[in-house]
Parts: C-alpha cells; structure tokens; sequence
C-alpha cells in the first residue's frame, strides 16, 4: 500500500519535476557562461570574456566595509562624494553605483573591509549561501517535511544562479524572512531578532508587521522592538548619529529619484506594478498612480485571506508574495524566501491534486530568475503572475479542508 501511494505521489509531482527542471537547464544556460567567466575573473583579478567582477553591486558593501573601518563611512551617504570614491578605486570609467542602505546596515558588511575584494567576494557568497540553506532546512522541516529535497533544489536553481551572478544580499535576506517565519510561534527571540534585521530594507516588512498583529503575537512585536532599538542605537554609537541624518537627507531622496528619474535594466528586475509599468515605457506617474490602484485593492484581500487562511505554508506564500505585490521598491533578488516557499507548496499542492494552484505557484518559485529576461522581452508579467498564484492558491484553500497545522521546529 506504502509503494502505491509513493508511486502515486511520483506520478502527482511529475509536472512539476518537468517544469523546473526546464527552468534549471534555462537559468544555467542563461547565467552559466556570466559565472564561469566571472570565477576566472576572480582568477586573473581582471575582465573575462567581458565579465568584470569589480562592477557589481557587491562593491558597496566590501567598499562600505573599508570605509567603516578607516573611520570614513560617512562618504558613503552623498552619491556624488562616494561615487567619486568608487572611481579613484575601480578607475575613472567605472560605472556608476551608489549606497541605498541605513546605517545599521554597516554592522553586518564591516568584516567585509578586512579582506582583498575577490577573498571578500567569495566569502560573502558561500556564507550568505549556507545561511539561506540552513534557513531553507529549517523551513521545510517545519512546514512542509513530506516535500522532496532534490526537486526543491532544482526549482530554486534559478533563483540562485541569478542571485549569484548579481552578488547581491539576497541570500541574506531570504534568511532573515524564513528565520522569522518559521520561529515565530516557538522562539519569538528569534523571529524578532530576525525581523529587526530585515529593518535594514524595511519596505519588505509590511505584512510581516500585519500578521504579528493579527496573531497578538506581542512576544515577537516587542523581540522586534528591542532588537531593532539596540541595532540603531548600536550605530548611532559606531557611526554617529549624523549618518542616520545622512541616509534620511542624502540617499532616500537619491533613491527616490532613481526610481522616477532613471531608466535602465533594474526595472526589469521589480516585480511591482510600479516597476512593470516602467518597463513598458509608461511615464512614472503612471506607474505610480497604476501601483497604488493596485495595491488599495489588492492590501484588504491580502489581510482577508492572511486572517482566513491559518495553514502556515500557505500562509506564508500569501505574505511573501502580498509583500512583492504591495511595495513598489523591491527586486528579484530579494524573492529568495518566495522561492522557497513557493517550490514547497506547488509539491503540496500537487499532492493535493489541486494541479491549478499547483502550476501558478511553481512558476513563482521560478519567477526571480526569468524575471529580467521577460522584461527585457517586453513581458513585465511578475505582478500578473503574482496575483494569479495568491488568486488561485485562495480558491484553493477556501475550498478544500485544511490540514491540521504542523507544530514549528
């Protein structure tokens, strides 16, 4: 009887098997060429086949580690100051880059400054990377232990290959989400403290804040409070307070006007309305106004379905992605939790056989590293298949009975 319904689990999570699978030898494809010339790169300190590991985003926080310790952070705030720092590093035709971060941001990349920049690189990566994996087990174990680790694996190839090839912190903040997530009912220490570590990009926090609310989850509210007041004023101690003045004054204004001012390929990394609206060559007030219609509507249904919807795993996915639909400052490589979340689920559903939700929510797993590439072929659809997937995972859950919650790790 045991190997009928293993065989009939195998034949229900065959699909999925196929698509991600699909997407995986996509994405290596895609990025495979970009990161093997990039590790030789990182071999010759140079430019390989035309990859130079020097413009990245990671060298704000190796550059942002140097300046904490020689006691010049403060460059990091005007854009012109810091950019023309990042020149007499890198040369005068760098491209330009610039620091988006609060101050207590700084806490975390110091270490980085102690290091050569390809040793700093590397490190950041396979630490970053093993968080998130940790973070991932912890997950699964927790909410979703009848799932398969190896196809797991394979739908978050995307995700990973493109974060990699970025070097950006996305790796980072993945775990902060899922450490929240998964603890929140067993270690409110944790969950806060992890919370209060997603500050440093606080427009992901939204819904996080909405459901600890909704729960009268206070333990997690106040570890979120204390946590968060020790990280500032653990700043305003190493860097002063005139930084946080800084980063209020100098670069939420500077962002504000890349967001509005700047057209380039980071939009096509946005899964907001904002950012698909914008790719497709729509003026910015446009996007905006479309944004904002948007997520009026889209925030009460989110609430509903959060407070009506109590299976953690499914909930979860609801907040994530709410959370991506919501602001209209978020990237690909920030949807790392999403991923995972959303691989665990569509093998839930499969199981379920509940093959519509299933689909929508497999491609979401996928979604952050195809994002860019459908941009770029005029098909901004993240926040179309965002909405999808939170639409039919809702009628799925609201028709079928729900599974007895399992308790967290």
């Amino acid at each position: 009887m045991s190997n009928d319904n293993n065989l009939t689990d195998r034949l229900r999570t065959r699909p999925l098997w196929i698509l991600w699978g699909l997407f995986a030898f996509w994405a290596l494809a895609h990025f495979g060429v970009p990161l093997i010339a990039a590790v030789q790169a990182l071999v010759t300190r140079g430019v390989f086949f035309g990859v130079n590991i020097y413009d990245r985003d990671f060298a704000n926080y190796w550059v942002a580690g140097r300046l904490v310790l020689s006691g010049e952070h403060m460059l990091l705030f005007p854009h012109d100051a810091y950019f023309s720092h990042l020149q007499s590093i890198f040369g005068p035709n760098y491209q330009i880059h610039s620091w988006s971060y609060p101050p207590h941001y700084l806490l975390l990349m110091w270490p980085l400054g102690f290091l050569g920049y390809e040793a700093a690189l590397i490190s950041f990566l396979l630490v970053t990377l093993a968080m998130f994996a940790v973070s991932a087990m912890w997950f699964r174990r927790a909410f979703a232990p009848g799932t398969s680790v190896a196809q797991t694996v394979v739908a978050l190839v995307p995700f990973a290959v493109m974060m990699i090839a970025a070097t950006q912190n996305g790796f980072l903040i993945a775990t902060f989400m899922l450490v929240a997530l998964t603890f929140m009912k067993s270690r409110p220490w944790l969950a806060g403290l992890a919370l209060a570590l997603l500050t440093m990009k606080p427009q992901l926090g939204l819904l996080f804040a909405v459901v600890v609310v909704m729960d009268r989850n206070w333990r997690v509210l106040a570890w979120t409070v204390v946590c968060t007041v020790a990280l500032v004023v653990l700043s305003v101690l190493l860097f002063g307070f005139e930084s946080w003045q800084a980063y209020f004054r100098e670069v939420i204004p500077y962002q504000q006007s890349v967001m509005t001012d700047w057209y380039g390929i980071f939009l096509r990394m946005m899964p907001s309305v904002f950012g698909s609206v914008r790719t497709l060559e729509l003026a910015p007030a446009t996007a905006f106004a479309a944004h904002w219609v948007f997520a009026a509507i889209a925030l009460p249904l989110l609430v509903w379905l959060l407070w009506k919807v109590r299976d953690p795993l499914p909930r979860a996915f609801t907040l994530l992605a709410g959370t991506f639909l919501l602001t209209p400052y978020s990237f690909n490589y920030d949807m790392g939790a999403l991923s995972l979340v959303a691989a665990l689920l569509a093998q839930s559903l499969a199981l379920r056989s509940l093959r519509l939700a299933a689909l929508c929510v497999a491609l979401v797993a996928v979604l952050p590293g195809v994002m860019t590439a459908l941009g770029l072929a005029g098909l901004p659809l993240s926040p179309v298949l965002l909405a999808a997937a939170v639409t039919a995972l809702a009628a799925a859950s609201l028709r079928a009975t729900e599974a007895p919650v399992p308790t967290p790790a």
